[in-house]
């Protein structure tokens, strides 16, 4: 009997490698053969050195012309009917629409489609946001909701918006809380004796709460605290948010932040901090504050869909109110003046992570939902 293959479908193979690489492995080892339709792009070499059969996606995240996107949705049609997949599993919106549409017209297999957040269209305000909303809601609706159709989601409040906008529906919507940890390599360190540090691993978008974080650090660095806080990621021009790297260096010259750059080296990371923040607007279910308690670091974040369902209130760390920096302030402050709570909570933190959040965890909840299409 022939293996069953499934075929991952998602924008960037950075995006794959840092999200869903661990899947991937377990899919293999469970028997599955596995595909992956992607913008390749330094990583080729490894992905299918791991058993991975690759195939190049030209998809631009950030476009809108019409003729290119149909192009892309071809593209992807005629990779499914070549390839025949028994299970497409499409990550984020557009990957989730583009293979959607290609399922419905060229290629009939069941799909499992995943999303990490609402995402911008529809946590945004803007005018762009709004005009758009209604098209991508009817849209999105169309190709997630089928008998052989699932959809994932990470967190009940995205789960209770979706529905009330009446995009998903309870018969084919699963919730499996955020992407996993490779708890064997996020492991918990001591506490280095040295200048405390706040990291914010994240890509440098507004909606990050990248300036809040700026400005929080500023203010405890004029109270003579000896402290460093430190960007850990770049801007992605692709996305609507994306913060200009001029603004990012006026910030770095002005002594508030580090920037340390997208680093691939994250267990080695974590281990050089003493607190892990995330002041976002809203997540899915933020894979760094995962990776932060799993080597038992205690995590700041604004109380938001996403960072609620890892940061436990004096727990394994302090949520909150959203926007509200003076409370992030103090917070922060806490922590950098008491190390033996920053230890403690760290340490709840890891048994949090061990309990809910382990890759094998998720891999388990995930195969479980491929199942019930397959």
């Amino acid at each position: 009997m022939s293996k069953k293959r499934v075929l991952f479908v998602i924008s960037e193979d950075w995006a794959f490698i840092s999200h869903r690489l661990h899947l991937a492995d377990a899919a293999i080892k469970a028997g599955y053969e596995v595909g992956l339709l992607t913008r390749v792009t330094i990583y080729g070499d490894m992905l299918e050195a791991r058993g991975i059969k690759l195939f190049h996606w030209d998809l631009n995240r950030s476009s809108l012309n019409i003729f290119g996107e149909l192009g892309t949705v071809w593209q992807a049609a005629k990779l499914f009917r070549y390839w025949q997949p028994d299970l497409i599993h499409a990550v984020a919106q557009k990957p989730i629409l583009y293979a959607g549409i290609a399922g419905k017209f060229a290629y009939h297999c069941p799909r499992v489609s995943a999303m990490g957040g609402v995402g911008f269209i529809f946590s945004s305000g803007s005018m762009k946001a709004r005009l758009l909303r209604p098209l991508i809601s009817r849209l999105l609706g169309w190709v997630i909701n089928g008998k052989k159709t699932r959809f994932i989601l990470q967190n009940d409040d995205d789960i209770a918006l979706l529905t009330k906008l009446g995009v998903a529906r309870s018969k084919t919507v699963r919730l499996i809380k955020g992407s996993g940890v490779e708890i064997e390599d996020f492991v918990p360190s001591p506490l280095p004796n040295k200048t405390p540090m706040v990291i914010l691993p994240a890509r440098l978008l507004w909606d990050k709460g990248i300036a809040e974080f700026v400005r929080v650090a500023k203010r405890i660095k004029a109270k003579d605290i000896n402290c460093r806080f430190v960007l850990v990621g770049d801007p992605d021009p692709k996305n609507a948010a994306s913060i200009k790297e001029h603004q990012v260096q006026e910030w770095v010259d002005s002594g508030a932040v580090e920037r340390w750059g997208r680093r691939d080296d994250m267990p080695d990371i974590y281990p050089q901090s003493s607190i892990v923040c995330l002041p976002s607007y809203r997540e899915g279910l933020p894979k760094v504050l995962l990776e932060g308690a799993s080597c038992a670091r205690p995590v700041v974040a604004f109380d938001v869909p996403g960072c609620r369902e890892i940061v436990r209130e004096g727990i394994n760390g302090f949520l909150v109110p959203f926007g509200d920096e003076t409370a992030l302030e103090l917070a922060l402050i806490k922590l950098l003046q008491d190390t033996k709570l920053c230890a403690k909570l760290g340490k709840a933190g890891r048994k949090i992570v061990e309990a809910e959040f382990s890759q094998s965890i998720i891999a388990a909840e995930t195969f479980a939902v491929w199942d019930e299409v397959l």
